[in-house]
């Protein structure tokens, strides 16, 4: 059985440490300092106020060393439900079927129909299609689908814009949001005046890095389990109706295309919105967490 990696850069993490540690130890000796001269004018309110910033920043540097072990639990159980590929790599390639494929093939078959359909219109036909010298095609009403047909497929380009950008969007997290914005908030954690905009980051960078990815992920087993099925059910059963003569151009490779498109829509709409929110509350929850000094609890 291949063992399962986990995708995370643990040495671009700890590249960061250095600079962490060393921000603590300037930010602690002023603490020190100030210590120092609130005992040497005896001022009781100012050795409280710094033994309090002393015991946070304690507390956050060890929130700072315990972020990676969760981090690595996250990242374990993401790769596991992803069947062992990397959560993003199985999120790209899930919606590159749809941007770079589906899409342009279906809109393909529509515009293809929508030309036969116009050529259908303007074939004229021979008596009785001719009368007092006037002569009309067989398939007049075939303009009114390829108007249609070109409606519908001018609708779908945002569509599949929406679905580029996601893709690109992915990209960035997995680019940036641990290696930028993670120990950035690792940074502002150390010093006093930031620690809950540090705390932010971290739940921003841990919430969007594991959770939004996975919606996608989770949308592809769907889609895979389901989606497939449902889709294929539905083109069989425009390939038994009797469509008439009205979609005899393309024996209704149109309202299969159709189809398809209309069961991507939602993919390009739903999905982003359902792993935004998705995200934010995570970020929303694991904040509570990370803001925490645990003073209160300890009793200092």
């Amino acid at each position: 059985m291949m063992a399962i990696v986990c995708p995370i850069n643990v040495e671009g993490y700890f590249s960061w440490v250095p600079i962490v540690l060393l921000l603590f130890l300037i930010v602690f000796l002023i603490l020190a300092i100030a210590y120092m001269v609130a005992r040497l004018l005896s001022k009781p309110d100012w050795e409280a106020r710094v033994k309090v910033e002393l015991a946070r920043m304690v507390i956050s540097l060890i929130f700072i060393f315990g972020i990676l072990a969760f981090a690595g639990i996250l990242c374990t159980a993401t790769v596991n439900i992803a069947g062992g590929a990397d959560p993003f790599d199985a999120a790209k390639s899930y919606m590159a079927t749809f941007a770079l494929q589906s899409i342009p093939k279906n809109i393909n078959i529509i515009w293809a129909s929508a030309i036969d359909a116009r050529i259908a219109a303007t074939i004229m036909t021979p008596f009785p299609s001719c009368m007092a010298g006037v002569c009309y095609s067989g398939d007049a009403g075939a303009q009114y689908i390829a108007n249609n047909l070109e409606s519908i497929s001018n609708m779908t380009l945002p569509f599949a814009a929406s679905l580029m950008i996601q893709l690109l969007t992915l990209d960035i997290i997995k680019q940036f949001f641990l290696a930028l914005l993670l120990p950035a908030g690792f940074l502002l954690k150390i010093l006093p005046v930031t620690r809950e905009a540090g705390a932010y980051l971290i739940s921003i960078a841990l919430a969007f890095y594991f959770v939004f990815p996975m919606v996608y992920v989770m949308g592809g087993m769907i889609h895979k389990e389901v989606g497939k099925g449902v889709l294929n059910t539905l083109k069989d059963s425009i390939s038994s109706a009797s469509l008439g003569d009205a979609f005899g151009f393309d024996d209704g490779d149109s309202l299969k295309a159709i189809v398809e498109l209309a069961y991507i829509a939602p993919y390009a709409v739903t999905v982003p919105l359902l792993a935004l929110i998705m995200s934010l509350a995570a970020a929303r929850s694991l904040f509570s967490v990370f803001s925490k000094d645990f003073i209160g609890e300890v009793g200092m």
